[in-house]
């Protein structure tokens, strides 16, 4: 387990194509997958990631861009994943940034060493 550097955090299949899956990781990446190419889905047939800014970097960059959840729409043309700081809309044909992104968590920026801390010493104990 101390290996591991990337988790599988959400998983979702296509509404109208069910060979078609997506499932988004701790990293912040989706992939999205076909099964018709391979039933054991080692390989993504996209992949949707939004670049980071370096100027934005910080110690909590990777857990903040961890994705906690990912839906199709109804119509299956897009998909919405939901991060600690933000809702964003993919449009499946569009791979390098979200069509829309909205801020959710930005009163968590100004605390995010606090809660950080806490919640390390709080495992510590247990």
């Amino acid at each position: 387990m101390e290996e591991l550097t990337e988790v599988i955090t959400a998983a979702e299949f296509h509404p109208h194509q069910c060979n078609t899956f997506v499932y988004s990781s701790s990293k912040g990446t989706i992939r999205l997958c076909d099964m018709r190419a391979s039933a054991l889905c080692d390989k993504h047939s996209k992949l949707f990631e939004e670049p980071e800014d370096p100027s934005n970097r910080s110690f909590f960059s990777e857990i903040i861009s961890s994705i906690s959840d990912v839906k199709f729409s109804h119509n299956g043309r897009y998909m919405m994943t939901r991060d600690y700081l933000s809702v964003k809309i993919w449009d499946l044909n569009m791979e390098n940034r979200p069509v829309e992104t909205y801020q959710v968590g930005s009163c968590f920026c100004s605390k995010s060493k606090q809660m950080y801390t806490t919640a390390h010493i709080r495992n510590l104990l247990w």
